[in-house]
């Protein structure tokens, strides 16, 4: 299980325990006074009142952290025609922002007339409540924040991307068979003399096509790196095959892709992949965000 995210958004309305169904308003509000912690009574009639899909929606996005409308509703509002999927999600999104399960973000992704699909979700408070009652506490329920521009853009990416393997799955073009993002992902090794060292990818993932599966630990590069800190960071992958840890464990050392935003972009992070010593090369591939799901799904390495 993945631990509990860090609240991240402010809360939408000062209120006790919500309760009632409809679509609602999910325009969020940043300076609320904290309200009381919820009672074990409070969270039981909360819990009572969410379907399988609302515990999944809070799953989601405990997991990636952030997540917004339109990735919400592409994966848990799959069925139907586009505006009554749209309608679904909105009302669904609405219900669970009044629950205080999720929480919206004050700032938005791809403008305020995108609707709710361009509303960004953290956990809320009584969802933090919840998930700390199906695993231990990794920290205290607090009031939220929005997070920065930068963040904000680099955890979408990252959740964006699973979306789009989901919707592949769905298409018969791979099976999806394992996703993690960080910190799951994370791999903790030993390095030179004896020091603890972490390795941070962005997320890994195991896609199954045809009789093999492929590996893979991801780079979401959003161009706001310096070539010395993409070339920092592909050494730590190195030293980290180098150790054998990741082999012995899982029987495979996954490729590392690259993923940036454009093809400019792409030749500067091969230039700088280029630098590494010859053994490196093959670790990684680069590839732009619009040619992503083409390359994860050919069943080749390039």
């Amino acid at each position: 299980m993945s631990p509990l995210a860090g609240p991240l958004a402010s809360s939408a309305r000062a209120q006790n325990v919500p309760q009632g169904r409809g679509s609602g308003s999910l325009t969020p509000t940043k300076d609320l006074r904290p309200r009381r912690r919820l009672s074990p009574q409070q969270l039981a009639v909360i819990s009572q009142q969410l379907s399988e899909r609302d515990r999944e929606a809070l799953r989601l996005v405990s997991r990636f952290r952030v997540m917004s409308g339109a990735q919400l509703g592409r994966l848990l509002w799959p069925e139907g025609l586009p505006q009554t999927r749209g309608r679904l999600a909105r009302r669904g999104l609405a219900r669970l922002v009044r629950l205080d399960v999720l929480q919206p973000l004050a700032r938005r992704v791809g403008g305020a007339r995108s609707g709710s699909a361009s509303t960004t979700f953290a956990v809320g408070r009584a969802g933090q409540y919840l998930l700390q009652s199906e695993r231990p506490p990794v920290r205290r329920v607090r009031r939220a924040h929005t997070p920065g521009e930068r963040y904000l853009t680099h955890t979408l990416a990252v959740a964006g991307l699973y979306v789009e393997l989901v919707d592949a799955q769905r298409w018969g073009l791979v099976e999806l068979t394992t996703f993690s993002p960080e910190p799951e992902c994370w791999r903790p090794y030993t390095g030179t003399f004896g020091a603890r060292q972490v390795l941070k990818p962005d997320a890994s993932l195991s896609l199954a096509i045809g009789e093999y599966e492929y590996t893979w630990l991801i780079e979401q590069d959003m161009a706001t790196e310096a070539q010395t800190t993409i070339e920092n960071k592909a050494r730590r992958y190195h030293d980290y095959y180098r150790t054998g840890q990741e082999q012995a464990t899982r029987g495979v050392f996954p490729r590392v892709l690259w993923i940036v935003p454009d093809t400019s972009r792409a030749e500067i992070v091969s230039e700088t992949l280029a630098r590494l010593p010859t053994e490196a090369h093959r670790l990684f591939a680069v590839t732009t965000a619009a040619d992503t799901i083409a390359l994860l799904t050919a069943g080749t390495r390039p």
